[in-house]
């Protein structure tokens, strides 16, 4: 059988219902094809807990028969408990249903991920799920054929809450100023409780330097011999922390 009568056959085995509630389409289940040579796994592992824009990794591992020459692929959504319990039968299904539920956090957090396997089979895939809105969710993991037939499947649950379980940025190692080049560039040295973003400032001799706002800055004329800092804020969905560096002499 080569790999278009799989697909047909995959195809040909997926049936879904569907239903509307309120005013929303959701997919409620699904008869998947046989499993192509038999032996796949799936696991799923990740932090129970998170905070509402504090990413996650997923962590999805699993086997492939190392004989089996069909390739495989990982899907992973991001249901609602409040509008499934389980997981749907099926990856398709899924994706509607994360698709779909996209104001109550619903999310499609990995398409079509090629498993690539080891010699024995084996895989390893990261996944970085960012809930947006407060709430538990169900991961739905599946492996797949790439048409309509599920492999393997796995789940957990995830409850992000807004602004809890987590503190704000604190500093580790205070951040240096380095010269590449022409340019200065701010090092922002090392932080604990997940930052998800910085942004930079500069001082010359102890006073802010006007619209000098990104990483690096150019050495100029009027720069050199003068005493030169950044200044690095780092927040999170808890809040931010500023430090600012030792001086450098440009």
């Amino acid at each position: 059988m080569n790999g278009q009568d799989v697909r047909a056959r995959g195809k040909l085995g997926w049936r879904r219902c569907v239903a509307v509630a309120g005013g929303m389409l959701i997919a409620l289940g699904a008869t998947a094809s046989p499993a192509l040579g038999g032996g796949y796994t799936l696991n799923l592992s990740a932090s129970p807990t998170a905070a509402v824009g504090q990413p996650v990794v997923i962590q999805a591992t699993g086997s492939n028969p190392p004989t089996d020459f069909f390739s495989s692929w990982l899907d992973i959504s991001a249901i609602p408990a409040s509008v499934l319990s389980t997981c749907p039968a099926g990856y398709l299904n899924a994706f509607q249903v994360a698709s779909s539920t996209g104001a109550q956090g619903g999310e499609v957090v990995a398409r079509a991920v090629r498993e690539e396997v080891d010699a024995a089979g084996n895989f390893s895939i990261p996944s970085v799920y960012t809930p947006a809105v407060p709430g538990r969710f169900l991961i739905c993991g599946y492996t797949n054929d790439g048409a309509a037939g599920t492999l393997a499947t796995a789940s957990l649950v995830v409850s992000a809450q807004q602004g809890q379980g987590i503190a704000r940025p604190a500093n580790v190692s205070k951040p240096r100023v380095r010269r590449s080049g022409k340019k200065l560039v701010c090092k922002r040295g090392r932080w604990s409780n997940g930052p998800t973003r910085f942004s930079y400032a500069w001082l010359v001799n102890g006073k802010a330097k006007k619209g000098a706002r990104r990483q690096k800055l150019p050495i100029t004329r009027k720069l050199r011999g003068r005493r030169v800092q950044c200044k690095v804020t780092a927040s999170n969905a808890a809040g931010s922390s500023t430090v600012v560096s030792g001086r450098y002499r440009a």
